[in-house]
């Protein structure tokens, strides 16, 4: 009987059990030691309607390239300038001046975001800007843990940014930026 494997949670391959240990032992600490890592596991369906859950802990799972974090989160904007007004003045975020800006064919910039990065890119933007929802929960978004929701709220109030909260109470802050890239600023 054929089967065919669709990963539960998202596309990525999955590590073992004592390979994710190594991996955790390896990385560095998160900002929350109360924010643990999930388990991933694989769904197995057959052709004949059987189905059957197979385990992280499967070492034919392993992937051989090794997962290690998020490196970094491309955004794009139509005015490099005006984006660097928010990520960088108003949300603090640092400039990384080792970043390749002139290599490439476009303007951009490398932000830090803890040991990762957000890279802007001015280059027109394929989506649609409207019809978009109003809870960037429900649409693509980059999230960003932070230490104080209160603190973000008081400073987008003051800025006139909008926002709307976590629609399930948790301390969570979901905004767009100047170009309506969502993003979620959760608390760790």
């Amino acid at each position: 009987m054929a089967t065919r494997c669709l990963a539960v949670a998202g596309s990525l391959p999955l590590l073992s059990a004592s390979t994710a240990a190594a991996a955790a032992a390896r990385a560095q600490p998160l900002p929350s030691a109360a924010a643990p890592r999930r388990a991933l596991t694989r769904l197995s369906v057959a052709t004949g309607g059987d189905q059957q859950l197979v385990t992280a802990q499967d070492p034919a799972h392993e992937p051989d390239y090794g997962v290690i974090s998020l490196h970094h989160v491309g955004i794009l904007c139509e005015n490099l300038e005006r984006s660097m007004a928010f990520y960088k003045d108003l949300l603090g975020l640092e400039v990384n001046p080792a970043r390749p800006n002139d290599k490439l064919p476009y303007r951009g910039a490398w932000l830090w975001v803890g040991s990762e990065m957000i890279h802007l890119m001015e280059l027109p933007n394929p989506d649609p800007l409207t019809g978009r929802p109003e809870h960037g929960g429900r649409d693509r978004h980059t999230c960003i843990a932070i230490k104080d929701v209160l603190k973000l709220k008081e400073i987008f109030d003051k800025a006139g940014i909008s926002y709307t909260l976590s629609k399930s109470g948790r301390p969570a802050i979901f905004a767009r930026d100047p170009d309506g890239n969502a993003l979620e600023f959760t608390q760790v």
